[in-house]
């Protein structure tokens, strides 16, 4: 689904307990999951940045131009995980994703992974690594989880 910035979606979003007795809630791609394969074995959410969230929380969770590197987990020393629902919220942007890490363990193993899929087709517009729809930006079509590229019309996933 192609998101139009101002406007109101129902989208699933994370109800979450701070450390400081505060609720926020966090806008998520609802799909529950762990990344073993480039070195986060916890069951995560990613964070959906195309919408709106408490300035705070949007501090709070590193979200830069609608990416982050956070994910919300159950069990964090920072917050507790109350629920996952659905609710109205505002689109503020047309991406989101991982940031991507720089270098380190973490970065060979995210680009092994990545490779591993470079050829791949996205059939029906989705990620061929867990399924979710692919966002159209600048022309191509971007993994809003893990940041997979394929080309528009071949649909294959395009190297790094």
């Amino acid at each position: 689904m192609d998101f139009i910035i101002g406007k109101v979606y129902e989208v699933a979003c994370a109800e979450l307990r701070w450390d400081d007795g505060r609720i926020y809630v966090i806008p998520v791609i609802d799909h529950y999951h762990a990344d073993p394969q480039f070195g986060f074995p916890d069951e995560h959410y990613h964070i959906d940045g195309r919408f709106e969230m408490e300035p705070r929380m949007h501090h709070q969770l590193r979200v830069a131009d609608g990416r982050t590197s956070a994910v919300i987990v159950k069990e964090c020393g920072l917050y507790e995980l109350i629920r996952i629902f659905k609710r109205p919220v505002k689109c503020t942007g047309t991406s989101t994703g991982l940031q991507l890490p720089e270098s380190g363990e973490n970065a060979a193993l995210y680009q092994h992974w990545y490779e591993s899929y470079v050829g791949k087709i996205c059939k029906g517009r989705r990620c061929p690594h867990f399924g979710v729809e692919m966002l159209e930006t600048e022309g191509k079509l971007v993994c809003p989880m893990h940041h997979l590229v394929a080309d528009r019309h071949s649909l294959r996933v395009l190297p790094l």
